[in-house]
């Protein structure tokens, strides 16, 4: 069933009325602003995706924040995921004292010349965002979002993890 357009309405109030309150809080826990931005953006994605949802329920805002919550956690969980794949060799894991003189290049030389490494590698360790790499590579970001996730699955079956 098509969406008629007052759903429309309705989720746009929500957003304008609950930005700063859902920006605080992703900001606070993800500690970056892009990516903050970026969650908040994508919790609001599945909203118009799952409209009808959102509107039956008593508490709308509260859905939003959980689902807000939710992208965040998979964020996070995403990013710590690549950090180990990135900064962990066969079981070999980062010197506490000085993370920073780890070469993830050389340690991963089989793969680091690949265009998948270097993706998966900016977004890890360099901290860049979807739409940044977007910008970058001048592709749309849903493309962008694409992309890395093929990346992923090919560098994990390269590195078998």
């Amino acid at each position: 069933m098509a969406p008629s357009e007052p759903w429309k309405s309705k989720i746009e109030t929500l957003y304008k009325e609950m930005y700063p309150a859902l920006y605080a809080y992703a900001l606070r826990v993800l500690k970056n602003s892009a990516l903050a931005e970026e969650a908040i953006q994508d919790a609001f994605c599945i909203a118009c995706t799952k409209w009808d949802q959102v509107l039956s329920n008593p508490k709308p805002q509260g859905w939003i924040m959980m689902t807000l919550k939710h992208v965040m956690q998979n964020m996070l969980r995403t990013q710590q995921k690549l950090r180990r794949m990135l900064s962990l060799s066969a079981g070999e894991e980062l010197p506490a004292e000085e993370p920073e003189l780890l070469d993830v290049d050389l340690l991963f030389g089989n793969v680091s010349d690949s265009e998948d490494f270097q993706l998966l590698k900016r977004i890890a360790l360099e901290l860049c965002t979807i739409p940044e790499l977007a910008q970058e590579l001048g592709i749309s970001v849903e493309a962008c979002k694409k992309r890395v996730q093929r990346a992923r699955k090919r560098l994990q079956k390269k590195l078998k993890i």
